[in-house]
């Protein structure tokens, strides 16, 4: 019968790989975390940059009319409010979709996007934002909630599925250029958190 003894140099060594496979993956982990926030960062700069270069004098410009208009809107990445989801789950989220302004405060959106589980998720939503911030350089500010439904979701995962609802701030400049901000908070023992689309007028 084969002797199962381990050395106890071996048992320390192989301790110490483990150790430092788990650093490893610690520390990507918190790269991906900061690169996630870098990106999301860097995506919303760069959206109001292009409108700032393309549409240098918002002053002389004709302004999108504030309600009756559709836009593009390109969903981009999330930020997970949960330390676990940030390590386990995806957050490059690619997705394309189109809103449609039907008065200042509501309007309707519909597309789809690559979820946190990597799966593709279909959504149509209705949106409802009525607090608006008028601030320099004719960018605004719009901020309320969505409601509606979504698929790719299991019931452990999103347990109100196929419904689902959200915080939502829209910044845009006066040609309709600009960035939504999605928010879920954390509930039970579920993640959380920030998604990011870049809005394109049409």
């Amino acid at each position: 019968m084969a002797s199962r003894y381990v050395p106890i140099d071996q048992f320390i060594e192989e301790a110490h790989a483990y150790q430092r496979q788990r650093r490893k993956a610690r520390m990507r982990a918190v790269i991906r975390a900061i690169l996630t926030r870098v990106l999301v960062v860097l995506a919303a700069a760069a959206i109001v940059v292009v409108g700032y270069l393309t549409f240098p004098s918002t002053a002389g410009a004709a302004e999108l009319p504030t309600h009756g208009h559709w836009s593009l809107d390109i969903s981009t990445a999330s930020y997970h409010l949960r330390q676990w989801a940030r390590d386990s789950l995806n957050q490059d989220n690619p997705g394309l979709g189109f809103e449609y302004q039907a008065t200042p405060d509501w309007g309707l959106a519909a597309g789809f996007y690559k979820n946190s589980y990597s799966r593709t998720s279909i959504y149509a939503l209705a949106t409802y934002t009525p607090l608006h911030i008028s601030l320099p350089e004719g960018l605004k500010v719009a901020a309320g909630g969505l409601a509606g439904v979504i698929s790719g979701y299991t019931n452990q995962e999103a347990p109100a599925r196929p419904l689902m609802a959200a915080a939502l701030v829209e910044v845009r400049n006066a040609r309709g250029y600009g960035i939504n901000l999605v928010a879920v908070p954390n509930a039970g023992q579920s993640a959380g958190f920030i998604g990011l689309q870049l809005v394109v007028p049409l």
